[in-house]
């Protein structure tokens, strides 16, 4: 995983993020986003989750030698759709001046020298930052790690589209998935570039179960639902997505 080469910027997606969490800031006093650091990797060939593993058991091990804290980390393998990729490491910074302190402290360290080169040797990978929060976040759901299963949606937004329209895309999703008991141990997250690639998509909404039957479970209560078609409509009036489902553990944090 490569931290420093990656920030090439794109204004556009850039003032969008800022303007949408200022915008979800005011109009719903929502939790203050994060900043989303990602890895999008493929394994070298003959190389996979245990190695990765063992890269990141070798990571802790030196960031406690250096007395360094590191921020709480996720992997995503790839389980149906998405790209042509098999994980993706997402670690999660309170803010961006936390990010860029610990991006700092990890270069500065002499123990975490040939950290990188540990998880190089077992996968490449591109890397951006985006800036998240929680959109919807059931009444019984978990928030210490351990396993998930994501519906991820990769999304371009409509020409046209403000921010404010997709805030009220926010509210409207908030209003039909809290009336769905079956959401009740789920969370929806949404994610906006500040940093892209050329295939890049505008913003991403995660949608977050604690097993793979769970999202079965709520898929067909969705479907069965009252706010069912108003929100459909709603969400292709101002997003074009593309749907992919993953197995997500924490490896970094209290669950590791």
């Amino acid at each position: 995983m490569t931290r420093n080469n990656f920030i090439t910027q794109s204004s556009y997606a850039l003032t969008f993020a800022l303007l949408l969490s200022f915008g979800a800031a005011q109009a719903e006093e929502a939790s203050p986003p994060v900043l989303l650091e990602s890895f999008a990797c493929s394994y070298h060939d003959g190389k996979d989750r245990d190695d990765l593993l063992v890269a990141r058991d070798y990571m802790v091990k030196q960031a406690a030698k250096a007395e360094m804290s590191l921020a709480p980390s996720y992997v995503w393998h790839r389980y149906k759709g998405g790209p042509d990729l098999d994980h993706v490491w997402f670690s999660v910074h309170e803010s961006l001046a936390t990010f860029a302190a610990q991006s700092e402290a990890f270069g500065a360290a002499p123990e975490m020298a040939d950290v990188e080169a540990r998880f190089e040797n077992v996968a490449e990978c591109d890397s951006n930052i985006a800036m998240a929060r929680p959109v919807f976040q059931g009444s019984e759901a978990a928030n210490d790690g351990g396993t998930a299963f994501i519906a991820s949606n990769a999304c371009m937004v409509h020409p046209g589209t403000s921010p404010a329209d997709l805030i009220d895309l926010e509210n409207h999703i908030r209003d039909v998935l809290g009336g769905i008991s079956e959401y009740n141990a789920s969370s929806v997250f949404m994610a906006t570039p500040m940093t892209a690639g050329p295939d890049s998509a505008d913003a991403y909404l995660f949608l977050v179960h604690p097993s793979q039957s769970q999202w079965a479970a709520t898929s067909a209560a969705f479907q069965a639902s009252a706010g069912r078609d108003s929100l459909v409509r709603h969400f292709q009036a101002v997003l074009d997505c593309k749907t992919s489902l993953w197995f997500s553990e924490q490896v970094v944090g209290e669950a590791e």
